[in-house]
């Protein structure tokens, strides 16, 4: 494929706005792609209403065993025009760099995967088992389509997964996990003026953060991941109040916390429920949590085929080492490998820099995603032949 062909399918990923929604628009144009090149492929709408405007899509090459598996989501994040210097939905090439909503996080990951496939296959390249693309939806929100993807089985029988979150020309086989939970504080409404008959859910709901981050700072103290460094957690989300003289009568606010094996997902919602439900009596609101995200972290293994293959294949673009850390954010992966017991092989790998996902004006260098277009052909291949052996 030319160079031009190549980022056209990436010019064409970006101009779809599929921030947080509206991903079945790019499924299909995927799913065309995929069949034009005589490649079978199947779209699935997601559950419920959701479906009319979202789906997931799968498609595959090769058969047999071993399978290897490939994930990118398809849904990209909130953007503001007037905070962008190009066009967030126009890719836009200026000093090498590729400018566009998506095109590190992760667009350019997608697209190459998938040229990646069509080439293998156009060419009629040997190799054993099967390449299975996971095109998934919601992964900024959710995670619902990584979810459809396990519970129908798409990840059952996979031997390795490679997701294709942006890393660069770096790599990683853990990643931590996330729980979110909405905190809400319901107090009584009155007229500013005389606050003595209300009850100020906003600042009740203050106190409850103070008390649940000296919780979580004293349970997490010394705690720490080889892979994935320390727990983490904020306070990301706070509303409440209506008008400036009005007492708030409710309060929300959401606690992001970013979870290892040494605190588990399960500790975190514990604590917080406990820290709640053990300082009730010292908040005038009723304090209640609720998660609204449960992601567990994901711990593969540093010798795994597909990392080894990444080590040796990224360098020759490199001329250096390769670094393996651990991803500060959670992927698809919690979910896809849900029943995958600690170990089994996964590689975080894909064009871009972390460091620009989700920021205005973000890019993606385009020497990286040509690429990674050469790199990921010769690692689907290499990371098969070496599950054979």
């Amino acid at each position: 494929m030319k160079e031009n062909e190549k980022i056209q399918i990436l010019a064409d990923l970006v101009a779809f706005d599929s921030c947080n929604g509206n991903e079945r628009p790019v499924a299909e144009y995927l799913l065309q792609l995929f069949q034009n090149h005589g490649i079978s492929a199947k779209l699935l709408p997601l559950a419920g209403t959701a479906g009319t405007t979202r789906a997931n899509l799968v498609a595959e090459i090769g058969s047999g065993h071993p399978i290897l598996a490939f994930d990118g989501h398809l849904d990209t994040v909130a953007f503001n025009r007037e905070r962008w210097q190009t066009d967030p939905l126009k890719l836009t090439e200026q000093a090498g760099q590729l400018y566009g909503r998506g095109t590190t996080d992760m667009k350019s990951g997608v697209a190459a995967a998938v040229i990646a496939m069509l080439e293998l296959h156009d060419q009629h390249r040997s190799f054993p088992g099967i390449i299975r693309f996971l095109g998934s939806a919601g992964e900024e929100v959710g995670m619902q389509g990584a979810t459809e993807l396990q519970q129908h089985g798409y990840t059952d029988d996979i031997d390795a997964l490679i997701v294709g979150e942006p890393s660069g020309y770096a790599t990683s086989y853990a990643s931590k996990g996330e729980v979110n939970l909405q905190l809400t504080a319901t107090g009584r409404a009155a007229h500013s003026s005389t606050p003595q008959f209300g009850i100020n859910a906003v600042q009740e709901l203050i106190k409850c953060w103070q008390d649940l981050a000296d919780a979580l700072q004293t349970a997490t103290a010394g705690i720490k991941n080889h892979e994935l460094g320390r727990p983490v957690f904020n306070l990301d989300q706070f509303n409440g109040g209506k008008q400036p003289n009005i007492i708030p009568g409710t309060a929300q606010a959401v606690l992001n916390i970013r979870t290892i094996p040494e605190f588990d997902n399960n500790q975190a919602i514990q604590l917080v429920t406990d820290t709640i439900k053990r300082n009730q009596s010292n908040y005038q609101a009723e304090l209640q949590s609720q998660v609204t995200m449960n992601v567990i972290p994901v711990v593969g293994q540093a010798d795994s085929p597909v990392i080894k293959q990444i080590l040796t294949i990224a360098q020759q673009y490199t001329n250096q080492p390769v670094p393996v850390a651990g991803c500060p954010g959670g992927t698809d992966a919690s979910r896809l490998l849900l029943t995958k017991s600690i170990g089994f092989p996964v590689a975080i790998f894909g064009p871009g820099d972390f460091r620009v996902a989700h920021r205005d004006n973000e890019f993606c260098s385009k020497q990286m995603y040509l690429n990674f277009t050469e790199i990921y052909p010769q690692l689907f291949v290499q990371t098969l032949q070496a599950l054979v052996d």
